[in-house]
């Protein structure tokens, strides 16, 4: 077996390698509430993310992965960390105001900041990092977009990964979450979309028309109980769909090749029909899908348009092996 292209992370916390096995069989809430957040209080500081980046850097290379994006806290040490073992790197500091507005003004700045520092870097690019519409009020996510318009850049969130975010959603907003961000107007082709569940026939059309990525996490999804985003609905109605891991609290495994495998047997399953994601169609979002969501142009010395002519003349039979 011989595999040339260049795998993307599209989603990852790396940093979260540190807290791996600290908060097993609970539910997104219960794992963030009662466990991750009380952690992150604790013993998250610069030099914990750049040790434990490290560690999740030296994973990654071991499963073949390229490129990550990552969201997380003290992203500059994750910078610091991914120029040192050269690896490519779309980072986003967390931005939430549940912690009080001054907390998501000062993580603001330092995003502008960090933009700025790493306008023309070959291997650094920073992205815009609200974390989901369920931590981030209406003003301050449409301020973030503001930020990302202005510089060109990515906008990462997290949306619709559990019923519980849809139902507060409609119950406060009368709007799914996904329809909520639109009528905010942050939906673009600079828009990635992280997990997206629980969608809409609504949702999805809303996805493909204003030309947002979607970033599918199958691991974590399942290991949080959280269920199976509709990936095949997704692709059908023309969605581009890449693969992230998610961080090693949730998915206890940073492996793009696994996140593909069961990407497409869950879709196989759920549907009852073997032809869904062939095997094609997964590669692609294990590689080039991931590059244009991170808006990467040339991975590994490849364009998007080499990769894409590889996988089209590929073959890929062993894929399952």
């Amino acid at each position: 077996m011989r595999f040339d292209l260049p795998l993307i992370n599209a989603h990852a916390h790396a940093a979260m390698i540190g807290f791996k096995g600290k908060a097993e069989d609970l539910p997104l809430d219960r794992w963030l509430n009662d466990v991750i957040w009380p952690l992150e209080a604790k013993e998250v500081n610069p030099s914990f993310v750049y040790e434990q980046t490290k560690a999740a850097i030296k994973e990654m290379k071991e499963n073949g992965i390229s490129a990550f994006m990552d969201m997380y806290f003290y992203e500059e040490e994750v910078a610091r960390a991914c120029e040192e073992e050269g690896v490519t790197v779309v980072l986003g500091e967390g931005l939430v105001d549940i912690r009080g507005q001054e907390v998501f003004d000062k993580d603001l700045e330092k995003t502008e900041t960090l933009l700025k520092r790493y306008k023309d870097h070959p291997l650094i690019k920073v992205s815009v990092a609200p974390h989901s519409p369920y931590t981030v009020s209406g003003p301050n996510l449409v301020k973030a977009k503001e930020l990302a318009r202005e510089y060109g850049v990515v906008y990462q969130i997290h949306v619709s990964e559990t019923e519980k975010e849809v139902k507060e959603s409609l119950e406060k907003y009368g709007m799914t979450p996904v329809a909520y961000l639109d009528s905010l107007g942050v939906l673009d082709s600079k828009t990635v979309l992280v997990h997206c569940i629980h969608l809409t026939d609504e949702d999805i059309s809303l996805i493909v028309s204003r030309k947002c990525f979607v970033v599918h996490c199958p691991l974590s999804n399942l290991k949080l109980g959280s269920g199976i985003a509709p990936v095949a609905k997704l692709l059908e109605a023309g969605a581009i769909v890449a693969l992230g891991t998610d961080g090693s609290a949730s998915s206890n495994r940073l492996d793009i090749w696994e996140a593909g495998k069961f990407a497409a047997l869950l879709q196989k399953g759920i549907n009852q029909n073997a032809s869904l994601l062939p095997v094609k169609e997964v590669v692609k979002m294990m590689t080039v899908n991931g590059m244009k969501a991170l808006g990467l142009e040339k991975v590994d010395g490849k364009t998007v348009e080499e990769v894409e002519r590889e996988i089209e003349r590929g073959d890929f039979s062993w894929f399952y092996d």
